[in-house]
């Protein structure tokens, strides 16, 4: 992929307030504004388009609503009748025509279905995957242009639900132990993916006192108890190799000795 210039303008200067994120040779903008300066600035969100909201709190798996349509008059709705949300992420076209009906309703279609996909997200009320509306294939070319770029822009202001990272090599590596704990998964640039289907152990390990990320993996369902194990719902990227081990093992562990691919030879063998 070649390589892209993107600019981040702050309005007020302030890094933790309003953000507009652009790609210098594209028409594509993302207005990244937080809920609680959503006021005094609905005056920018006056346009036609598609937007996100989040609740940014909540990292490893964020909770989001997608919609479309006049973004001034649909967040001032939310912002009266859906709590979970603290950031809306608005998507503009810079041209003399922005989005119009049907170019709303597919990127609407496109990012919740992926977000389904990915399973790296939690909806909020976007129960049903909508229509793809029918358009011409040019029209289709250019969205999906437009697409590309509004995944760049909005993994870049930190919202990186709808992209998967790159893996390091096809490689697979595997993780279990003699109670019969087993999990799959890759090596990321910055992390692990342990896929689902995980098999993880069902108690913690004598010596191993608190475990709070297993703890909301279970809370939030993304572990649920099945015969004698937790059985991981969705792939799920960790920040670690050795979260992700330890998650499967149900004890703390070095996910560089433990994780082996194939042949039995180590993650730290083969990428350290």
């Amino acid at each position: 992929m070649p390589g892209k210039t993107i600019q981040i303008y702050l309005p007020d200067g302030d890094p933790k307030s309003v953000k507009q994120a652009t790609i210098t040779t594209d028409k594509i903008e993302i207005l990244q504004i937080p809920r609680a300066m959503l006021s005094e600035n609905k005056k920018i969100l006056d346009f036609n388009g598609i937007y996100i909201l989040v609740d940014s709190l909540k990292i490893e798996k964020p909770e989001i609503y997608i919609g479309k349509g006049n973004i001034k008059s649909r967040v001032s709705k939310h912002d009266k009748n859906k709590d979970f949300w603290n950031v809306i992420f608005a998507i503009k076209l810079n041209d003399n025509n922005g989005f119009n009906d049907a170019h709303n309703s597919y990127l609407e279609h496109y990012f919740i279905k992926k977000a389904v996909d990915l399973e790296m997200s939690t909806l909020v009320e976007n129960k049903q995957i909508p229509k793809c509306p029918k358009l011409p294939n040019p029209a289709i070319s250019d969205l999906q242009y437009y697409i590309n770029t509004i995944e760049i822009l909005l993994s870049t202001l930190g919202l990186k639900c709808f992209q998967i990272k790159e893996t390091q090599s096809a490689s697979v590596f595997i993780c279990k132990d003699k109670y019969g704990n087993i999990g799959e998964g890759e090596y990321l640039e910055d992390g692990f993916m342990l896929y689902k289907g995980a098999k993880c152990s069902l108690e913690l390990h004598k010596g191993t006192k608190s475990f709070p990320l297993r703890d909301t993996l279970i809370q939030d369902g993304t572990l649920k108890k099945s015969g004698d194990h937790y059985i991981l719902q969705s792939n799920k990227i960790f920040s670690s190799v050795s979260s992700a081990s330890s998650i499967v093992l149900g004890r703390r562990s070095n996910g560089w000795s433990e994780w082996k691919d194939a042949d039995g030879e180590t993650l730290d063998k083969l990428k350290r």
